[in-house]
C-alpha cells in the first residue's frame, strides 16, 4: 500500500513536472518566434525569401542588408531622436511617480483614496479617445512638432501607471516600522525618503524606468502626428516612413534588418536590468 501511494505520488509529481516546463516552453516559442523570424529574414539571400515552402533556415547568411540600411537610412538619428525623447521621458515619469506614490502610501490626506481611484480610471481610458483634444491643446500651446511635446505626451500616459507601481512598492517593500524609527532618531521627513526609502525601493525605480522607455522607444501613434520635420522623427515613424504607407518597399529583408536595429536598445536595457525589474514588479505585487 505503502508502496503503491508513493509511485502514484511520484507520478503526479512528474506529470506536474513536465506540464509546467511544457507549458513553459510553448510560452517561450509563441514569444520568441516573431523575433526569429524577424532576425532570419534579416539574413536570408534575396532567392530564399519568398519561396514556398518557407525556408525556415537559410543555406547561407548574407548580412549585406545591415549595411544597406545604414547607407540608405539615417537611422543613426531616428535612434537618436528616440532615445533623447525615451531618457527624457523615462527622468520626468521616475521622479513625479516616485514622489507621487510615496505620498499615496504614506500620507493618510483625504483625497488619498480618491486620488488612488482616479488614477485607476485614467487606466481604463482607451488612449485614442482623448487624442483629438490633447492634439489641439498642444497645437494651441505650440507643442506640436517639438521634442517637449511630444516628451509631454509620453509622460502624461507613462506617469499614472508608474505612480501605482511605486505607491505598491513602496507600500509592500519598504517596512513603515524602519521610517518611524528613523524619525525618532532625529531624520526629518526628506531624510526618510532620500536615506531610507529610496535606497531599498531600487528595484521599483527600475521597473518603472524600463517601463517608461520602452512606452516611449516604441510608441508609434503620437510621434506619427505631432511630429512632421523629418529630423526629429523617432526610429518607429522612420521605419513606418521607409516602408511605405502601402508597403511600397519590397525590400522585406532590409526592413527587417532596420527592425531588429531599433528593437536591439530595449532589449540590451532589459537585459541588464532583469534581476532589478522582476524583484521591482514581484515585490509591488506583493502585501507585507
Amino acid at each position: 500500500m505503502i508502496s503503491s501511494g508513493l509511485r502514484k505520488k511520484r507520478a503526479l509529481i512528474v506529470k506536474d513536472y513536465v506540464l509546467h516546463y511544457l507549458i513553459i516552453l510553448i510560452i517561450t516559442i509563441f514569444v520568441i518566434f516573431p523575433y526569429y523570424w524577424m532576425v532570419m529574414t534579416s539574413i536570408k539571400p534575396p532567392e530564399q525569401l519568398m519561396l514556398s515552402p518557407t525556408v525556415w533556415w537559410p543555406s547561407h547568411f548574407d548580412f549585406s542588408n545591415y549595411s544597406l540600411v545604414w547607407q540608405q537610412l539615417p537611422l543613426l538619428r531616428y535612434m537618436g531622436n528616440s532615445l533623447f525623447v525615451a531618457i527624457s521621458t523615462t527622468a520626468i515619469c521616475l521622479v513625479l511617480s516616485t514622489a507621487a506614490g510615496y505620498s499615496l502610501s504614506r500620507y493618510k490626506i483625504r483625497i488619498r483614496e480618491a486620488s488612488v481611484a482616479l488614477i485607476l480610471f485614467t487606466q481604463l481610458i482607451p488612449g485614442m479617445l482623448p487624442f483629438v483634444a490633447f492634439y489641439f491643446l498642444m497645437f494651441k500651446m505650440g507643442l506640436t512638432n517639438t521634442y517637449f511635446g511630444l516628451i509631454i505626451a509620453y509622460s502624461t500616459w507613462g506617469i499614472p501607471f508608474c505612480t501605482l507601481m511605486m505607491k505598491d512598492y513602496f507600500t509592500s517593500a519598504v517596512p513603515l516600522s524602519l521610517e518611524e524609527s528613523a524619525t525618532i532618531d532625529g531624520c526629518t521627513k526628506w531624510g526618510v525618503l532620500i536615506r531610507i526609502a529610496l535606497p531599498i525601493s531600487i528595484p521599483g525605480m527600475v521597473a518603472t524606468s524600463i517601463f517608461s522607455f520602452i512606452l516611449a522607444w516604441n510608441e508609434f501613434m503620437w510621434a506619427s502626428i505631432m511630429l512632421t520635420d523629418a529630423n526629429m522623427k523617432p526610429v518607429a515613424v522612420g521605419i513606418y516612413d521607409y516602408i511605405g504607407q502601402y508597403g511600397g518597399n519590397v525590400r522585406v529583408s532590409m526592413t527587417m534588418a532596420a527592425a531588429v536595429l531599433i528593437t536591439l536598445p530595449a532589449m540590451i536595457v532589459f537585459a541588464f536590468f532583469q534581476k532589478h525589474l522582476v524583484s521591482g514588479l514581484t515585490s509591488g505585487a506583493m502585501k507585507g
